[in-house]
């Protein structure tokens, strides 16, 4: 029995060996590689708002087609823009700014020549995937070069109920926030973002 017992002992103690036997067979160990080229930094994006997205057209990338607005003759451009999405349409807003004589304006922007003869509109509208521009004066198309650039603010409220419409509610909170919906400055401000 004292054999038996020991015979046990030894073949359990062999196990234990082999297992930690196979366990413990690595190979040398080898050398660390080089360390790779630091990549260049990139440029710090603009501060953002979960709200807002931003989206800036430049005269230059517009192509003016003449067409109708209201039954008036217009200068039309229709511009893709998938952040306008149907959540926007829904429950958001998105207001058109114009930049003329060194600030930005509320579109729509209208104004009179000398004399006020002659009335010049520039306003836009959104619909899904798309944002548009109208430009039109009392005798026809127009087109307004002075403007050198458009900036759009998609603004949605993912705090209101959205089983109402609430672009107006957005502007009516603004505005009880003391912010007039009409200075781009102001709603920049409004949502601390840069001009």
């Amino acid at each position: 029995m004292l054999m038996r017992h020991s015979i046990s002992k030894l073949m359990y103690l062999a196990s234990i060996f082999l297992i930690a036997g196979l366990f413990s067979c690595e190979g040398p160990a080898g050398a660390d590689g080089t360390d790779g080229i630091d990549g260049v930094d990139g440029v710090d994006g603009q501060d953002g708002n979960a709200n807002v997205t931003i989206v800036t057209l430049e005269y230059a990338d517009i192509t003016w087609t003449a067409d109708t607005y209201l039954g008036r003759t217009a200068n039309v451009f229709d511009m893709t823009e998938p952040a306008v999405t149907q959540d926007i349409i829904d429950h958001g807003t998105v207001l058109g700014f114009c930049f003329l004589s060194a600030r930005f304006w509320a579109l729509p922007f209208t104004w009179h020549s000398d004399g006020g003869t002659l009335v010049q509109h520039v306003l836009h509208s959104y619909a899904l995937n798309t944002i548009s521009l109208y430009a039109y004066t009392t005798s026809g198309v127009m087109d307004p070069n002075g403007i050198t650039q458009y900036r759009f603010l998609i603004i949605t409220d993912n705090t209101v109920n959205k089983s109402v419409a609430s672009g107006q509610r957005i502007l009516d909170k603004m505005e009880k926030a003391g912010v007039d919906v009409t200075d781009y400055y102001s709603v920049m401000d409004y949502f601390g973002l840069n001009y």
